[in-house]
């Protein structure tokens, strides 16, 4: 090995190519061409004389679609980043997206965040699918010893009162003996539960099923995978 090699990566920030972080990412998605060939193995060094090419020279991390959809398990600990694992992706991810630990870094995530929930939850690296997200409704189910009869129901929601701005576009309906249905938008952490409480209930559990379009569907619970090109939120 001569002395004037040096990390692929760091020649890639000497040529002004992209940023280190961006250098490794690029590299693991194989974006990266040594002397016309393609090169994917971290730590790999090269000579100054050797040319290099980006394949994609304006991508940057901030523009990755990346986006997963986890199953978030009622015992599971935040943060959800440590949930994402190759263990734990389901075995039908037809997505055919390999695993790369970097896709964890910065996502933007909507769903069940928060301790006393669980369900789906949605995580992106995409910024204008975070926007989305952000704003995107989110279906809940919630668990009661009993539940309070539809009538009653009504009469606690019109007299519904929260600090700071109302929820948006807010539905609760009756689904069973034992069960309510919660609907809204621009989901804040904790808003659910604090509805809840408003309202004088004391859920047994909070199971987020839906944002925007994509339902839980057969997501194994503590299981994660890619979402697919053709879906959306």
């Amino acid at each position: 090995m001569s002395d004037e090699q040096l990390r692929l990566s760091k020649r890639m920030v000497e040529l002004g190519l992209c940023s280190r972080r961006e250098a490794d990412a690029f590299i693991e998605q194989g974006r990266v061409r040594v002397d016309g060939q393609v090169v994917q193995q971290l730590g790999s060094r090269v000579s100054p004389q050797q040319r290099i090419e980006l394949d994609a020279p304006r991508m940057s991390l901030d523009g990755l679609s990346i986006s997963l959809l986890l199953h978030r398990a009622p015992d599971s600990r935040l943060p959800l980043a440590g949930l994402i694992t190759p263990q734990q992706r389901h075995a039908r991810d037809n997505s055919e997206v390999s695993f790369n630990p970097r896709h964890l870094k910065a996502l933007q995530q909507a769903g069940a965040l928060d301790q006393d929930s669980h369900g789906l939850v949605a995580l992106t690296l995409d910024k204008k699918l975070a926007r989305k997200l952000a704003d995107a409704e989110q279906e809940y189910l919630i668990q009661l010893e009993a539940a309070p009869a539809a009538e009653l129901l009504k009469q606690q929601l019109q007299a519904l009162q929260l600090p700071g701005k109302p929820p948006r576009g807010l539905k609760i309906s009756r689904q069973s003996d034992r069960q309510l249905r919660m609907v809204l938008s621009a989901v804040q952490p904790g808003q659910p539960m604090a509805i809840c409480q408003a309202l004088g209930l004391q859920p047994l559990a909070l199971r987020c099923i839906r944002i925007g379009k994509l339902g839980i569907g057969d997501l194994p619970a503590g299981q994660w995978r890619y979402l697919l090109p053709m879906e959306s939120f």
